[in-house]
């Protein structure tokens, strides 16, 4: 049963009654039979199961299959798309709004969906996922855009299927469905079937569609480096880990293919270098090969080790094999560790927590010390140490983590592949001060932290985790930052209110703020900055009336009404923030917010009944004599400026041709002219912006102008203006059509007039 929510006292949300919703009693995670922490590849394939046994088609003496069917496909569309399954995992399933669920014929079901959820070495990927690993994951990636529709689609598969076990290790290659992912290959411009792109150059691919000439046209694309070897060359690769590879004529030896494909697979490894034998006979006698392959696995071997196999992958896993693995770490180990790490004794640590898998299991485990240099590596058996992965409440295998400077930690929730894992460890260890909660620091101290809640299957949360990390190298320890993962800690999940992901707050005492603004490192760090260095007033029934009630004729108070549990007022609260900062250098405007939860009675005294209220209370009344009402739609900054500048008057004067040649022409003072038009948007933004550079400028002894270039076009058109916004600069005499200045931001444009108008006169000491 899912929970539900109600409210005593229904509110007003922008203008909207929010009535309580009845959920159904359907768990649409065991109606599929998979568990809340189910990736996509496991939600299709338990459906295409399910679709498969229950489709009506094949139940026609069964008057419920189609009710049956319904319920489990609706289950499905719902899972399957992040955003619905984060709206269901919140809210349950809203009764009243379900759409009507369509579904296809058995025959669909059986041929033609989930064409590769069996094929392991290709990835299906949603939209998240490609924003998660193709768009932002840095590696190589061969994606096939198809429709299950497609009977060009279906004669590629085998073939794809081929390519892509033979390109095992090499690349990434994916496969995207556009009959369920139409918006993710709408925006990446597809327009047939079956589309092969090229990431990251998305590049699409126009050859023929053969195994061989697929394999041919990616190894083109890689950045190959095999070192070609001769007898004098040869003592330049000593003292290194190196690969070499023996071929003469009879042709025994790995191909050229697979030579390629190893180099690729071993890069940061080892060097991988070729030696012809026909060429170099006697050289290749005294190594004793004239075809195959040795390696010399560590700097300190000087004997070769001779590797069997003609494939790339069977010679990489012998290679793997050949290097040594990480130690094992046992409780006492780790403790002894984690207190040189606490003291700031010991580089950082990454490692790896298994349960008695076998060797073979571990072999990518091998590749992560050449690739983190600075950081050690370990790995925990837990079925040896089942104390020790409780204590860190490590309940799935395998999983890694890595254990910082100051004796935080974190656990890694992405992919298994060395290149993925060491991208982790190098930045999760730079963020020293994020680190795993657990309900045993729960309740938090009184100092202040951002505590992000999560689900490792949740798209969003796995984008914002190392954009958290970011953040924190900037904070350092004035703000460390906590994860929860709420699929291990459900229990103090629900205990702290949260139920959906991620959520993101920051705990100061008993101050909690909700972080709404954009998952980005730059926001995150603004929101903490605004709440520890507030430029927002946070008004309660005395400060208001002291304040705003006591307002003077020359000062203007903004004041924005909201509640913290409406949507639109969380999604106003980084704007307003950013309002405040945008009209810090007008002294006479202030900005304030009132809690409307917290101080009802005071919203209801002034007339509030819906949420967010924004109010000005404007220059040249006492208190709370006049106040005006924001009615628009757009709430952002950029829009709320403009609004806040019409009920401020405007240093900026309007020109018309006898004006001009009047006032500026003649005048002994630079002036900085904007030519517009009343029907053009971008004037319209660019209004403020001008505004508030006018104001700046007049201390420099610059004055600010605006011509109307529709009802004076013919001067306009004189002086060569033909688009708008146009701004120049006519420095004092000036008698020609001025300088273009094309900066649209007003500090921009103070700072380039400023710079124009100092080189052009000197002798202004002011400037």
């Amino acid at each position: 049963m899912k929970f539900q929510i109600s409210y005593t006292n229904l509110l007003l949300c922008w203008g909207l009654i929010w009535a309580p919703i009845t959920f159904g009693s359907e768990d649409y995670y065991e109606l599929l039979g998979v568990n809340k922490d189910a990736n996509n590849r496991d939600i299709r394939k338990a459906f295409k199961k399910l679709a498969v046994s229950m489709h009506p088609d094949k139940n026609k003496d069964d008057k419920d299959a189609h009710d049956k069917f319904v319920k489990i496909a609706r289950a499905y569309e719902t899972l399957k798309d992040p955003d619905l399954r984060k709206h269901y995992d919140l809210y349950g399933e809203d009764n009243q709004n379900k759409r009507q669920q369509s579904y296809q014929s058995w025959s669909y079901y059986r041929d033609n969906f989930g064409i590769y959820d069996d094929d392991p070495e290709i990835v299906t990927l949603n939209r998240a996922e490609f924003e998660q690993t193709v768009e932002t994951g840095g590696d190589v990636w061969f994606i096939n855009f198809y429709s299950a529709m497609c009977s060009h689609c279906h004669q590629l598969a085998p073939t794809w299927r081929k390519f892509a076990q033979r390109m095992q290790g090499v690349i990434r290659v994916g496969a995207v469905n556009c009959e369920d992912d139409w918006v993710l290959c709408r925006n990446e411009n597809i327009g047939s079937y079956p589309s092969l792109l090229y990431y990251p150059d998305k590049e699409k691919f126009r050859g023929d569609r053969s195994e061989d000439d697929l394999v041919k046209y990616i190894l083109n694309k890689l950045d190959i480096d095999i070192r070609q070897v001769t007898p004098s060359s040869w003592p330049t690769y000593e003292n290194i880990p190196r690969l070499l590879f023996f071929s003469d004529f009879s042709g025994d030896g790995p191909s050229d293919e697979t030579r390629s494909k190893v180099s690729i697979m071993l890069e940061g490894l080892m060097t991988v270098a070729h030696v012809e034998c026909e060429k170099y006979e006697s050289f290749c006698e005294v190594m004793g090969a004239s075809s195959g392959t040795a390696v010399w696995p560590t700097k300190q071997d000087s004997h070769p080790v001779f590797l069997g196999g003609l494939e790339a992958q069977e010679i990489v896993n012998q290679v793997l094999y050949h290097l040594p693995e990480p130690p094992i770490i046992t409780l006492k180990d780790f403790e002894d560790l984690h207190e040189k790490l606490q003291d700031g004794a010991s580089e950082p640590w990454l490692l790896y927590f298994h349960m008695g898998e076998p060797e073979s299991a571990r072999l990518d485990l091998r590749k992560l010390p050449a690739k983190l240099p600075g950081i050690r590596i370990g790995r925990v058996n837990c079925g040896q140490s089942h104390q020790l992965c409780s204590n860190l409440h490590i309940h799935r295998y395998p999983v890694y983590g890595v254990f910082k400077l100051g004796g935080t930690y974190e656990l890694y929730h992405g992919r298994s592949l060395a290149s993925d894992v060491a991208h982790f460890a190098r930045q999760s260890s730079r963020a020293q001060h994020v680190t795993t909660l657990t309900p045993d620091e729960f309740p938090l101290s009184s100092s202040p932290m951002l505590v992000d809640f999560f689900a490792p299957w949740c798209p969003p949360c796995m984008r914002l985790l190392p954009e958290l990390r970011l953040a924190s190298q900037t904070l350092g320890s004035s703000v460390p930052v906590g994860t929860v993962d709420c699929t291990v800690h459900a229990g103090l999940c629900r205990q702290m209110g949260v139920n959906s992901y991620p959520t993101t707050r920051l705990y100061n005492g008993s101050n909690v703020n909700l972080f709404t603004g954009e998952h980005r490192a730059s926001s995150i760090v603004e929101f903490l900055e605004d709440l520890m260095s507030p430029v927002v007033q946070e008004l309660d029934p005395d400060s208001f009336y002291e304040i705003v009630g006591r307002k003077k004729e020359e000062e203007m108070m903004l004041v924005d009404y909201f509640a913290p549990w409406c949507g639109p007022c969380q999604q106003l609260a980084p704007q307003w923030r950013k309002l405040a900062k945008m009209l810090s250098d007008l002294s006479m405007v202030k900005l304030a917010s009132v809690n409307c939860e917290k101080y009802s009675d005071l919203c209801l005294q002034q007339g509030v009944r819906s949420y967010p209220s924004i109010r000005v209370y404007p220059l040249g009344s006492k208190g709370l004599s006049q106040v005006a009402l924001y009615s628009g739609y757009h709430r952002d900054a950029n829009t709320l400026r403009q609004w806040v500048m019409n009920f401020i008057p405007s240093l900026v004067e309007n020109l018309n041709e006898d004006t001009f040649n009047r006032i500026v022409r003649g005048s002994s003072k630079p002036w900085l002219v904007d030519f517009y038009a009343p029907w053009c948007g971008h004037c319209t933004v660019f209004a403020p912006e001008f505004d508030l550079a006018s104001r700046k400028l007049e201390k420099l002894g610059v004055n600010s102008g605006k011509i109307d270039c529709q009802e004076h076009r013919s001067f306009c058109q004189l002086l060569g203006v033909n688009a708008y916004p146009t701004v120049r600069l006519f420095l004092p005499n000036e008698r020609g059509r001025g300088i273009d200045i094309s900066n649209r931001s007003a500090d921009d444009l103070v700072q380039v007039v400023a710079s124009l108008w100092t080189t052009e006169a000197p002798e202004h000491d002011e400037l």
